[in-house]
């Protein structure tokens, strides 16, 4: 609490005049915010009556029930998945994808019994879900305005991250319900359902409590109980009992989503994107409320802006997180969809950018699949139509994208036509996939100069050298905003011979200390100068004094050379150079004006190599000791080899080895080489 010579010195700075002013002020947001409580209070203890759900209904319906028969009739390509043969569908899923098909109904019995895993950790409510509870913390959010809430947010009073809560509150476990009753007709997947959804909207009264507070988990979860509406609507149970009350929160949600979208954000990112989605999905599938129209026009003119002010026109996400590109993605697949089928109208700005954005996904992708890291994640999904999948495997994008545009050399990339791209786009997507031949690309390294993203690699195979290099804009925004960048200008990610061996540090947590330790400088494998930052924190979510990367040299296949002033005064050029397969150099110089400056590298190597230190050299092996590599170290530096950690997914972490070497000296022009090598195995 403020001392007493604390509001002595403010009521000098005020004056009296000031500080009755600055105490009215306050009084009167303080009451127009207890107003508006109050206000909410009583109407979110209003229940929506059934005579309020039909006067939002286009038509003179008489019973809601009437309604519900309607929406059990319509052919499911009204819908978001178009399947209109049960039978059929259940057939493709069980001959081809068993796998897939297992792994849904685990979920699905887990679900069944209130248990979920989230961020990798299982969670088990052995009664009731609690859906304010932090299954991390057991911390408890309050049922409390959203307008109120936001004070404690921010506060020090919050010892949880939101992230967890959220996750369980999107509700997409809905959906692996929904497919386990169509793939078995088992109905106590459709009861746990019916008794999760009662409970949630019993405790989560309108715009009250932290599954309120965010617009974008409103988006998230309207398209989760789209989809599980599509699965369930012909259930007679559904239609006599829990129909009603599902169909009045879904407007309600729709209704508030409707008018708290962050478009008054100064620089808007994905939360804009998927909020905008959300409402223009719902509107599209739910045209019967007399307000659909309305929201598919607010829904779509958002998305098409920001997909344009959000995507680089080289196809990357300009916010510099390599999982909010496939998060971003996501949101855009059901819109292009429901266009190309008549629902909405045609969208070719956002089948463009789609367009785009799956071609960058293809050359930045692994030589294992995967998709390599930059900036921040939180494995977030749009749809979920597959939670078991691993998240950073982006190839679903590519097989929706080969068969959607026929493109070959995305088939050749994707592998395999997978579930999500088959519930997507039915039978006649895996036909159109089918009798596509597969070709490889005709490129194999690529630049991406608008994001500053340039991927050196071999070729197409599964054991090729492959390099990913940042030098380019910071992050969406800027200064004083790049929500979601990190300090990894001129940081590179290196596989060699098919295996990870430099890695980004990750993520691992938005909230606490571990926020800052994951995105700064020595988390990425690039060099500090005094001990400054690339960029400096301002919040969790934003940047001050962010650098710009530049791009000097190249050529495919070979060189790579960026360069960015640091905010120590020197300038750091960073040369990568590919001579042969199997060999990498990095070259840093460094140009000062002659004073005296300590540099500091770091280089993060994957979790499952171990690091030894010899005569001015380091010999990175894995356990089996079948792959290893040379690392040759500058002569004029100082080495250590120190424990760090590392996050592959949002919430998890574990040790892994860095490489930690120390310069010190007057820079007017230096270079220091780093040579990395595979050694051939005996």
């Amino acid at each position: 609490m403020p001392s007493i010579t604390h509001y002595a010195d403010r009521l000098r700075e005020l004056g009296i005049r000031g500080a009755v002013e600055k105490v009215g002020g306050r009084a009167t947001k303080a009451g127009k915010l207890w107003g508006e409580s109050l206000y909410w209070q009583w109407k979110a203890n209003q229940e929506m009556s059934d005579a309020d759900l039909l006067n939002q209904i286009k038509g003179d319906w008489q019973t809601i029930g009437a309604v519900l028969t309607q929406f059990a009739t319509r052919s499911d390509a009204s819908f978001l998945l178009p399947h209109e043969s049960r039978i059929e569908t259940v057939t493709i899923l069980r001959e081809r994808y068993p796998e897939y098909v297992a792994a849904t109904l685990a979920l699905a019995d887990a679900a069944c019994r209130n248990e979920f895993t989230l961020f990798g950790q299982v969670v088990k409510y052995p009664d009731e879900i609690n859906w304010h509870r932090d299954p991390v913390t057991g911390y408890e959010w309050p049922a409390l305005y959203i307008a109120r809430l936001e004070q404690l947010l921010w506060s020090a009073e919050r010892t949880a991250d939101l992230k967890p809560i959220w996750e369980l509150n999107r509700h997409q476990h809905f959906i692996a319900l929904g497919m386990a009753y169509w793939l078995t007709d088992d109905i106590r997947y459709y009861e746990a359902f019916a008794k999760q959804t009662e409970s949630w909207i019993k405790a989560n009264p309108v715009l009250h409590g932290i599954n309120w507070f965010s617009s974008l988990e409103l988006g998230i979860r309207l398209i989760a109980w789209s989809v599980a509406f599509q699965f369930f609507r012909k259930v007679a149970d559904f239609r006599e009992k829990l129909g009603p009350t599902f169909l009045k929160s879904l407007y309600q949600q729709a209704n508030v989503l409707s008018t708290h979208l962050t478009h008054w954000e100064a620089v808007p990112n994905n939360h804009l994107i998927g909020e905008a989605a959300g409402l223009a999905i719902t509107a599209a599938l739910f045209p019967e409320f007399k307000e659909s129209a309305q929201w598919l026009e607010i829904g779509l003119r958002h998305m098409n802006e920001q997909m344009v002010a959000q995507t680089h026109p080289d196809g990357a996400n300009k916010e510099q997180g390599t999982g909010y590109h496939q998060f971003v993605a996501e949101f855009v697949q059901p819109l292009v969809l429901l266009a190309k089928r008549g629902l909405i109208a045609p969208q070719p700005t956002l089948e463009d950018t789609l367009y785009r954005m799956v071609d960058y996904i293809q050359y930045s992708k692994t030589p294992d699949g995967t998709m390599q890291n930059w900036g921040d994640q939180d494995d977030g999904r749009a749809v979920g139509l597959n939670l078991a999948k691993p998240f950073w495997d982006f190839r679903q994008i590519l097989a929706f994208g080969a068969a959607y545009y026929q493109r070959p050399d995305w088939k050749f990339s994707a592998g395999r036509f997978d579930e999500e791209s088959f519930w997507l786009l039915g039978k006649a997507g895996l036909e159109a996939w089918e009798k596509l031949s597969a070709q490889p690309p005709a490129e194999i390294s690529k630049a991406y100069p608008d994001a500053g993203h340039y991927i050196l690699r071999d070729d197409w195979s599964a054991t090729s050298d492959t390099l990913y290099f940042r030098c380019g804009p910071y992050g969406l925004g800027g200064e004083g905003e790049s929500a979601h960048a990190h300090c990894d200008m001129l940081s590179p990610i290196l596989w060699i011979g098919g295996r990870a061996v430099l890695v980004d540090a990750g993520t691992y947590l938005y909230f606490g200390p571990a926020r800052d330790q994951f995105r700064t400088t020595a988390s990425h494998n690039t060099l500090m100068i005094d001990g400054k930052e690339q960029a400096i924190p301002r919040t969790d979510f934003s940047w001050e004094q962010v650098p710009q990367g530049e791009c000097m040299l190249w050529e495919p296949g070979k060189r790579v050379v960026g360069a960015m002033q640091t905010r120590a005064g020197v300038r750091h050029e960073r040369a990568i150079h590919h001579p042969a397969v199997g060999i990498w150099e990095i070259t840093d110089t460094l140009h000062g004006d002659s004073t005296t400056h300590d540099v500091k590298w770091f280089y993060h190597f994957a979790p499952d190599l171990t690091l030894q230190q010899s005569d001015g050299r380091v010999w990175a092996k894995n356990v089996r000791e079948d792959f290893t590599i040379e690392v040759i170290v500058p002569a004029e530096v100082q080495l250590t080899i120190e424990a760090g950690e590392y996050s592959s997914n949002y919430g998890r972490r574990q040790s892994n080895q860095v490489i930690i070497a120390t310069w010190q000296g007057a820079i007017s022009e230096i270079r220091f080489v780093w040579k990395f090598s595979k050694m051939e195995q005996k």
